[in-house]
């Protein structure tokens, strides 16, 4: 219980204004300024807008800012 909790490896996906943070993703498939698509451990999850860029992308953590229209899950 502890080793899951200091080493926690599920997916999570936190919105706040217009950034996006994903923590535990596995890949970035797909990035231009208006669409950047990311796999996931269950889902892809294409992100469409404007102005997109990657503004963190450390270990297993990814922020992206702009302005975001859309989020899809597939």
């Amino acid at each position: 219980m502890l080793k899951e909790y200091i080493y926690d490896n599920k997916f999570q996906i936190l919105i706040i204004d217009n950034n996006i943070n994903l923590l535990n993703y596995v890949d970035i498939l797909s990035f231009s300024d208006s669409d950047i698509i990311v796999k996931c451990p269950d889902y892809t999850i294409i992100i469409k807008g404007k102005n997109l860029t990657i503004t963190k992308m450390i270990d297993k953590e990814l922020v992206i800012n702009g302005n975001i229209v859309n989020i899809e899950f597939r």
